[in-house]
This record gives C-alpha cells, sequence and structure tokens, in this order.
C-alpha cells in the first residue's frame, strides 16, 4: 500500500490500519518519490496536502484520505478520487485495505448498472444480462440494490423462491464465503433480492461483503444500482441513458465519482436522440442500445422472466451487449 503525505496524523492512522490487517506500508512525501511507486501499488492514498500540491495522478484507482470534509471535497473534484476521510470511524478505510488483500482471490467480474432517470428497465436489463450470460455456461447472479424497486424476486418471478434476501444479510461484515448455494435460484441464476416493507435497506459493509463474496465465486455478477451510485469492488459502470434530452441531462448531473465506463442508450416511442449524439454529449463510449420490445411489459403482468420468451428484439440487443462486456 502507498501512502504520499507530510500529515503525521494521517500517517499515523493508516499505520495503524494496515497494522491491523498485516498490510506493509510505504510513505512517500514528494511527487518524484509518488510516481516512481505508484504503478506497483495495490492501494494508493493521498493526503489532503499531497492532492492539492499534485496536479495529475497517475491511471489506476486512488483514494483521497485524510480531512476536514471541505477539504476532502474539493481536492476530491480536483483530482476525480473517491474520498477516506480520517478517522475512519464508519470502517471505509478498512474495508479498502481487507479487499485488497482478498484481492488475488477473486476470480469473477463485477458489473453496476446504474439509471440516469426513472422508467429506462435497468432492472429488467440487469436480471436479462446474468440471465442470458447463464445460458451460455457462466455462472452469473444478480444483486438488487434498487430502493423501494418491488424487488428483482417479483421481475424474474421468484417471489415464493426459498432462499436468503436482503434482509438476512443486513448485518453482514468481512468475509462471508460461497454465498450461492442460499440464495434464491433463477434458471441457474443466483438471486439476492429486496425484501418489501421489511427492515433498513442493507448497509454499505453489507454490501461490500455479499459483492465480495459472490465475486469470489461467479464469472458475472450484475448489480441493479437503480438511480444510486456504484458500490465499492466494481469492475465496470454502465449508465443506462433514455435516448431523450431530458434523460441526457439527467445524466450529465449524476455524481461525478461515478465515473462509468461506458453507457446504453434506451430508445423507442419519444427516444430518438441518436447514440453518436449522445455518446458526444455525454464522453462516454455507447456499450449498446437497447430498444422497445412490446412483449416485456406482458412478460412482466404474468411473472414471467424477460429471457428466454417472445422478447426477441430485446433478446437480440441485450445479447449484443454482453459480447461487448465480455469482450472490453
Amino acid at each position: 500500500m502507498l501512502l504520499c503525505t507530510r500529515d503525521p496524523s494521517v500517517v499515523e492512522a493508516v499505520e495503524v490500519s494496515a497494522a491491523t490487517q498485516q498490510i506493509e506500508l510505504r510513505v512517500v512525501a514528494d511527487a518524484a518519490e509518488l510516481r516512481a511507486a505508484w504503478p506497483a501499488a495495490v492501494v494508493r492514498l493521498l493526503g489532503v496536502d499531497a492532492a492539492s500540491r499534485w496536479g495529475a495522478v497517475g491511471p489506476g484507482e486512488a483514494y483521497v484520505v485524510g480531512g476536514p470534509a471541505a477539504e476532502l471535497t474539493r481536492c476530491s473534484a480536483e483530482l476525480s478520487l473517491p474520498v477516506l476521510p480520517l478517522p475512519d470511524e464508519s470502517g471505509r478505510l478498512a474495508a479498502v485495505l481487507a479487499g485488497s488483500a482478498r484481492g488475488p482471490t477473486r476470480g469473477g467480474r463485477v458489473l453496476a448498472l446504474v439509471g440516469a432517470s426513472g422508467g429506462l428497465g435497468v432492472s429488467t436489463l440487469a436480471a436479462s444480462l446474468a440471465l442470458l450470460a447463464a445460458r451460455s455456461g457462466t455462472s452469473a447472479g444478480v444483486v438488487d440494490l434498487a430502493p423501494a424497486s418491488g424487488g428483482l424476486d417479483l421481475l424474474l418471478g421468484a417471489e415464493t423462491v426459498e432462499g436468503v434476501r436482503w434482509p438476512d444479510l443486513a448485518l453482514a461484515r468481512g468475509e462471508l464465503g460461497d454465498l450461492r448455494p442460499l440464495l434464491p435460484q433463477v434458471a441457474d441464476v443466483a438471486l439476492l433480492a429486496q425484501a418489501r416493507g421489511v427492515g433498513p435497506p442493507p448497509s454499505g459493509d453489507a454490501v461490500d461483503a455479499v459483492v465480495s463474496a459472490l465475486a469470489a465465486s461467479t464469472d458475472l455478477t450484475v448489480l441493479d444500482s437503480g438511480r444510486s451510485g456504484a458500490p465499492r469492488g466494481v469492475d465496470q459502470t454502465l449508465l443506462v441513458v433514455g435516448a431523450d434530452v431530458r434523460s441526457v441531462a439527467a445524466a450529465q448531473m449524476l455524481d461525478p465519482e461515478l465515473r462509468p465506463s461506458a453507457f446504453v442508450a434506451r430508445s423507442g416511442p419519444g427516444r430518438r436522440v441518436p447514440a453518436a449524439v449522445m455518446s458526444r454529449t455525454l464522453g462516454l463510449e455507447c456499450a449498446g442500445e437497447i430498444g422497445h420490445d412490446k412483449a416485456l411489459p406482458r412478460l412482466a403482468e404474468m411473472g414471467l422472466p424477460p429471457l428466454p420468451g417472445p422478447a426477441r428484439r430485446f433478446r437480440r440487443d441485450v445479447a449484443a451487449l454482453l459480447r461487448w462486456l465480455l469482450d472490453a
């Protein structure tokens, strides 16, 4: 782990977390040392004092650490990096370090889908990507992180299938082991759904623990993040954007820390903005286009999974998006 700062209080706080998890820490104090050590570091931390002096970091994930909150926010905005406040009262730094220590055991890819606005079918797309991946022989899971979404189990007609749901894992922390045998299974897809009207939403620690566990035992884990930001531990974030002016404008107003890999254009009646125009406006690559398929609402009303079935155009579009993801 690499830390760049001259603030002794930040060094001490990070040293404690690193020592607790038996992680080697290297502390550097200037830009030249940081540039030399940057490429090989698994976890990279910049103190607020260093971030203020450092104009451009190298490629790869990093975090701004320390305080106060106003300085963290300013540095985060300037460098487009997430923050880890110190002291680490929420345990976020500890979770990042624990994730780095477990990194080599993780095998699968984690994909988060985030909707730029409502009514774009993010949940349907998340479930369909997992279903199609499973049909091709890829082990897949789908996780419902969208608050007040009604539950992915309803979408997949699995509300009566036995298995744990989020209330059972609300207090999960750390390393959980293989969750797949405990979760409801739909067409060989492991499903973790919200429960309707039962308890608070899962904590950040619970989400981190569950995502890490599924990534270790599943080739592809798809997160239905709704309109919320993607959690930590995500390999790719796809922004689902309606091909209309309001949805594109909403996408431009999202939290800059989201940093999506690409976007998916959701076209159909009233959504006719060309994907190329959306790409130029958003500054993102278009991973694929999902068109309107009138069979989807009928399937939803009958409680049938979106795939396979009569939604042939939708299936074709999802298959093209899945190929893009696997090739990326």
